[in-house]
């Protein structure tokens, strides 16, 4: 399991300088880096220093706690952070689940002008449910392929021209946020992001890079923690996920560098963290925020900054 951070030095750690946008199945790799058609809420992502965040409304940004509070880029404008407005949000007394989880909230200093808030689904989206993913990843690089001896612990991967056990991309340098589509994969899930200090349980949904040609099927990468998963509530669209997390194969080389055919990405339930959620930030259609609501949870969660 690792999670999706970019940024990390770059030639030390083999990732390539901070980059932007998930990677798609297109015969190019390049493109849907402007608002789609039908347009999930393309202007609320925004660049969160070496990840990304979401722009919820009434100033307030929701973002993976490991990606952390501080600046943003929305459509081409950065805004402030708030110095000690973050709340991180919990697992809700989950049994044998940590107690905190690795989400974040916090505000900004200036609201974006005229941009509309967000949304957040009710309910987790059923299996198979399409879903639009939003991102600042790594761009998608040269198609590789890998021979994979699977009679080690953990497996050995090569690199190899044609023939190989398992296939999928590099990924480069260049940033570009980006778009792409997938399908929820089975029921939502409880995963240990056991690489945090402290470690933190989140429930999640998970999409499959199945790898289907010249689709706009999407992958998180690097940079992508604090993504967007957004599905059509039949009049619009809904916020249903954060991206968080990637699971590669065995032995795999640097997960979140190369996403391999069969990958899969977590992100985060928000249908299940919605009450916290709404008890600091109002959605649209609502009038104002729940202050009285929003000070109990200032005094009751604990406030965790992490600078990456």
């Amino acid at each position: 399991m690792r999670r999706l951070l970019l940024g990390l030095a770059a030639c030390a750690a083999g990732l390539g300088s901070p980059a932007r946008g998930v990677v798609i199945q297109t015969a190019s790799g390049t493109g849907n880096t402007s608002a789609p058609a039908d347009d999930p809420g393309w202007t609320n992502m925004g660049v969160r220093g070496v990840g990304t965040g979401v722009y919820l409304g009434d100033g307030w940004v929701l973002t993976a706690s490991h990606v952390g509070p501080g600046d943003i880029e929305l459509s081409g404008t950065t805004y402030p952070a708030v110095p000690g407005s973050t709340v991180q949000l919990t697992n809700a007394g989950e049994a044998g689940k940590t107690s905190l989880t690795d989400l974040i909230l916090y505000r900004l200093s200036t609201s974006p002008a005229g941009m509309a808030g967000v949304t957040l689904a009710a309910a987790a989206p059923a299996a198979a449910t399409p879903v639009t993913m939003i991102g600042s990843g790594r761009d998608r690089g040269a198609f590789t392929e890998w021979s994979v001896n699977q009679a080690t612990t953990p497996w050995t991967w090569t690199v190899v021209s044609s023939g190989g056990d398992f296939a999928g991309y590099q990924t480069l340098g260049t940033r570009a946020m980006r778009w792409g589509t997938n399908a929820v994969d089975g029921a939502v899930v409880w995963i240990a992001e056991s690489d945090l200090a402290p470690p933190l349980d989140v429930r999640c949904l998970a999409t499959v890079f199945d790898g289907a040609p010249g689709s706009t099927e999407a992958q998180a990468v690097y940079g992508d923690s604090g993504g967007g998963v957004f599905v059509t509530n039949g009049s619009g669209w809904d916020l249903a996920g954060l991206i968080l997390d990637v699971r590669g194969w065995s032995g795999q080389p640097d997960p979140g560098a190369t996403p391999v055919f069969g990958k899969v990405t977590f992100a985060a339930d928000l249908a299940f963290y919605r009450p916290q959620i709404l008890a600091v930030v109002p959605e649209p259609a609502l009038p104002f925020a729940p202050l009285v609501a929003a000070a109990i949870l200032a005094g009751r969660w604990r406030i965790r900054l992490r600078a990456r």
